[in-house]
């Protein structure tokens, strides 16, 4: 397999508007462990991203409000200002919520994983496929500058 890495996606958390915590400018992880949060599913790779950060500050991981798979959803929820989620930062850029969530100033240590595109090796891309990944490069350029 090929594999080329085209941006560093942290993970980030993120609030409503209305909640108070946006007009903090710092913030410790300690502070947020007891708060309403929507999370994935335990088990899950996402859920054990967080879960590994939390522990690697020495700290118990938050217990969730409500289960959600899906980024988009968690920040429809965390824009209601009850909840606070966890979502891959490059998400925040293609977000049409962008201006009713912040990204709160606290760091998810352990969270910073490679994105990019993993082809077969010595395989022909038909030129759709080609098309495909021209295209994601560029959407990527940015991102990995800003992240």
């Amino acid at each position: 397999m090929d594999q080329q890495v085209l941006f560093e996606d942290p993970l980030v958390v993120v609030a409503g508007m209305e909640s108070p915590w946006v007009r903090r400018r710092r913030i410790k992880l300690s502070e947020l462990v007891n708060e309403p949060w929507t999370l994935s599913s335990p088990g899950t790779m996402f859920d054990s991203l967080v879960i590994d950060s939390f522990r690697a500050n020495g700290l118990t991981p938050p217990r969730a409000t409500i289960y959600v798979e899906e980024h988009h959803m968690k920040i429809k929820l965390a824009a209601t200002g009850r909840f606070l989620a966890v979502v891959p930062a490059s998400v925040l850029r293609f977000s049409t919520t962008r201006g009713s969530i912040k990204m709160l100033p606290v760091e998810l240590p352990t969270t910073h994983r490679p994105s990019g595109i993993i082809t077969l090796k010595n395989r022909t891309l038909s030129s759709p496929a080609q098309l495909f990944i021209k295209c994601v490069r560029e959407v990527a350029k940015p991102l990995a500058k800003r992240i």
